[in-house]
């Protein structure tokens, strides 16, 4: 098929929709009709004909409808591509035509196809951008506090010795089930979780009501949920509850000295050791946050200098993505997820998803305009390190990767570690001070979810 012989018209449907109408010269469907004919009567068995010498009437009236189906895969496959290259078109996404157009000899071939392109833009004033990062210092208190965080979670948990409710700093096993409305709220039901009552780790409000129940005890209770509730569907509403409380127990918690610190297992042989690692340990969290931080501002420098719609099926993806990353979380924690109305939770996720395209969509822009690129080593290195961060050997982490088609995957990642990089090294990054117990653990949350 020569390159002036193909018909291609470009519509342009939005931003990142095209709608491309092809048509395949006559000459080319029948020259196709042709080969296929011949390539089957090389083969083909029909009673009373010699292999080969099966006039192509006799072919044509047993194989005329796989010979047309086949014919015209092959066209739109080959056309498609060339209409693509013609036009200088990446196709993030199209529309297969489904069922393809019949052919018919001596007629042009002529279909649509709907696709999705990247957005046309170019990447502007993203060097020198202006930043602010914490400074990262740490001081005692704070290491007295993850000391007795520590302490806390290697406490004993028994049976308190009268019989008495729950108090705050207890733990309880409780089943709960949440309702709204008067109905049960679908993935709103846990069996035999561990809570600590007053800790705020699932909610103050909730923990609150615990308080006082005794071991068998049942209770309904009204609670507010926050806005940014964990569950989307019940978030910002005020739900009831109804808990049954199986066991009450309280916390005896081991004294804060050296053979504490030996129990803990490592290399610790004393409290000072125990120390040490705990400041190392907040240094390298500030670090994280402080990075999570800069590059988040980066993002919204960035969107805010570039306008532009992202590909439906890219926030598709996205969000199909943060939805499995969710369930997951929800299963971890002992929640039913199977009636979940994860469409619900869908559109909840939309914006973000959209966000998150977006940003990729500009630092690939600025990847392309700075000539960037990943070689072979950088993803043979990346490949160790996930390697040993799984215990697993490189070669099985390598043969996994190209078994579920994943190296694309890694490789547009470590691309955009690296322009980010670039990016903040050309920043101005100005350090600001902000007292110790200051940062929000739900801003750095937020901050984590942008960096994933």
């Amino acid at each position: 098929m020569t390159e002036s012989a193909l018909r291609v018209e470009i519509e342009n449907l939005s931003e990142v929709k095209r709608k491309l109408k092809i048509e395949v010269p006559s000459t080319e469907v029948t020259q196709e009709v042709d080969r296929a004919y011949r390539e089957l009567g090389k083969q083909a068995k029909v009673k009373g004909f010699r292999p080969g010498k099966v006039p192509r009437s006799v072919l044509e009236m047993y194989y005329r409808k796989e010979i047309d189906h086949d014919v015209s895969e092959i066209l739109v496959r080959r056309s498609l591509a060339e209409a693509l290259k013609d036009k200088g078109l990446e196709a993030i996404n199209l529309s297969w035509p489904e069922p393809a157009p019949p052919v018919v000899t001596g007629e042009d071939y002529c279909y649509s196809v709907e696709l999705e392109v990247a957005p046309e833009f170019t990447a502007e004033d993203y060097l020198a951008l202006t930043l602010e990062a914490p400074e990262v210092v740490v001081d005692d208190a704070e290491v007295e506090a993850r000391l007795e965080e520590i302490r806390q979670a290697n406490a004993l948990l028994k049976p308190p010795a009268d019989d008495r409710g729950a108090r705050e700093g207890d733990f309880v096993v409780l089943d709960h089930q949440a309702h709204f409305a008067g109905q049960p709220v679908e993935g709103g039901k846990s069996e035999g979780a561990y809570l600590e009552v007053g800790s705020g780790q699932f909610n103050a409000e909730f923990e609150g009501n615990l308080v006082g129940l005794k071991a068998g005890a049942e209770a309904r209770f009204p609670v507010s949920l926050p806005d940014d509730f964990a569950n989307p569907l019940i978030a910002g509403k005020v739900i009831d509850f109804q808990v049954k409380v199986h066991e009450v127990k309280e916390k005896v918690v081991p004294e804060l000295d050296d053979t504490f610190a030996r129990n803990l297992g490592g290399n610790f042989q004393t409290l000072a050791d125990l120390r040490t690692a705990v400041r190392e340990d907040i240094i390298k969290t500030k670090e994280r946050e402080r990075q999570a931080s800069l590059e988040n501002q980066v993002a919204d420098r960035l969107l805010a200098r570039h306008q532009f719609e992202a590909p439906p099926s890219l926030v598709t993806q996205e969000q199909a993505n943060m939805l499995r990353d969710q369930m997951d979380r929800f299963s971890q924690h002992g929640m039913n997820t199977a009636k979940m109305d994860t469409t619900r939770m869908l559109e909840v996720m939309k914006p973000m998803a959209e966000r998150r395209v977006r940003v990729r969509l500009v630092l690939s822009r600025i990847a392309d305009q700075e000539n960037l690129a990943v070689d072979e080593a950088e993803m043979d290195a990346a490949l160790a390190r996930i390697a040993v961060n799984n215990r697993r050997d490189v070669a099985e982490i390598k043969k996994f990767y190209e078994e579920h088609d994943l190296l694309g995957a890694l490789r547009r990642t470590l691309l955009d570690e690296k322009t980010m990089k670039l990016l903040l090294d050309k920043a101005e990054i100005s350090t600001v001070f902000r007292p110790a117990g200051t940062e929000g653990a739900t801003e750095a949350e937020e901050l984590e979810l942008e960096k994933e």
